[in-house]
C-alpha cells in the first residue's frame, strides 16, 4: 500500500465525502496529502482523522471560487513541499431545479465551483506540477455529463464544462508527460446529495446502483495510478455512459420505460417550480410598489 510514498496529494474538496475518502486511502499508500475546502472545521476533522491512521496530512482552507485566494494556496504548498504529484479537484455544490424556473445565483455558483474553481486551480498549481513525479490532474466529474436526466442543468452544465476543460488541457499538457484524468461516479451517497436523492428530481431508472463515497475513492486513485484519461465508476457503466453520449434519447427512452409516471413527475415539478417562481416575482413586485409610494 505504500506505492506513493512522499508524493504530495492536494485534493481540493477534501473536507468530505469523495474527497475526504480518496485523501484516506492516498495517504495509506504513503503520499503527503493537502486538503482544500472552505469550512475549516470539517476540514481540520478530515486531516486528523488520516493522522490517526497513521498518514500525513494538512488542512489549508480556501475559497476556490477566488482566483487570488487560489494562488496564495499555491504559494503555501510551493513554501511547504517544492511541488505537487497530484492535483485531484472535486470541489461541487449540487442544485437541482427545471430550467425555466432556475435560481440564477445559485446556478451562478455551480458554475463557480464546480467548473471555475477548477480553472484556477490548473493555473496555480501547474507549476508546482511539473515539479512533480507523477504529474497527474484528476477531475472529479459525474456520470450526469454522459447522461443527463431532467432538472440537473444546474450541476451537469458545470460538470459538462469541466469535462471540455479537461480534454482540451489533456492534449496542451501530453507534450509535458502530465496526465489529465476524468473520474465520473454515477450516485454517491454523500453529504452533497443529501435531501435529493430518490425524490421527484433525482429519480434513479432501473438498475443504477447508489455508491458509498469509499468506491468513489477508489475510481479516484485507480484512475490516478494507472494514469487513465477516462474512468467510470462502476466500471460496468463505461458502455452504457460512451452509448448515452453517442445517443442522448436512448436515456430519454430509458427513463420513461423504468421510471413510474416519469413525464408526468417531470410535467408537474416543472409547473410547480412555475407557479413558486412566479409568485416570488409577484410578491417582489408589490413590495417594490410599496417601497416606493411615497409617505402619505
Amino acid at each position: 500500500m505504500k506505492g506513493m510514498r512522499e508524493e504530495v496529494v492536494v485534493l481540493i474538496g477534501g473536507s468530505g465525502g469523495i474527497g475526504k475518502a480518496s485523501a484516506l486511502r492516498f495517504a495509506a499508500r504513503g503520499a503527503r496529502v493537502v486538503l482544500v475546502a472552505r469550512g475549516r472545521d470539517a476540514l481540520e476533522a478530515a486531516a486528523e482523522d488520516i493522522r490517526r491512521q497513521g498518514g500525513e496530512a494538512e488542512a489549508i482552507p480556501a475559497d476556490v471560487s477566488d482566483p487570488v485566494a487560489v494562488h496564495r494556496l499555491a504559494e503555501e504548498v510551493a513554501a511547504r513541499y517544492g511541488r505537487v504529484d497530484v492535483l485531484v479537484y472535486g470541489a461541487a455544490v449540487f442544485y437541482l431545479a427545471p430550467v425555466e424556473a432556475l435560481d440564477l445565483a445559485r446556478a451562478r455558483q455551480a458554475m463557480d465551483i464546480n467548473y471555475w474553481g477548477a480553472v484556477h486551480a490548473v493555473q496555480a498549481f501547474l507549476p508546482l506540477l511539473r515539479q512533480g513525479r507523477r504529474k497527474c490532474i484528476a477531475f472529479i466529474s459525474s456520470l450526469s455529463v454522459p447522461c443527463t436526466p431532467a432538472f440537473f442543468a444546474a450541476y451537469a452544465a458545470p460538470k459538462h464544462a469541466l469535462h471540455g476543460l479537461a480534454l482540451s488541457l489533456r492534449q496542451e499538457l501530453h507534450p509535458e508527460g502530465i496526465v489529465v484524468s476524468l473520474i465520473a461516479p454515477g450516485p454517491v451517497d454523500t453529504a452533497l446529495i443529501e435531501g435529493h436523492l430518490h425524490q421527484d428530481m433525482y429519480r434513479l431508472p432501473l438498475g443504477v446502483p447508489v455508491l458509498t463515497a469509499d468506491e468513489a475513492a477508489e475510481g479516484v486513485v485507480q484512475a490516478v495510478l494507472r494514469r487513465k484519461q477516462e474512468w467510470v465508476v462502476p466500471r460496468r457503466f463505461g458502455a452504457a455512459a460512451r452509448l448515452s453520449r453517442a445517443f442522448p434519447s436512448l436515456l430519454d427512452a430509458y427513463y420513461r420505460w423504468t421510471v413510474r409516471g416519469w413525464n408526468q413527475t417531470v410535467r408537474r415539478v416543472t409547473e410547480q417550480h412555475r407557479a413558486a417562481r412566479g409568485a416570488a416575482r409577484q410578491e417582489g413586485a408589490q413590495e417594490d410598489v410599496t417601497t416606493s409610494a411615497p409617505a402619505g
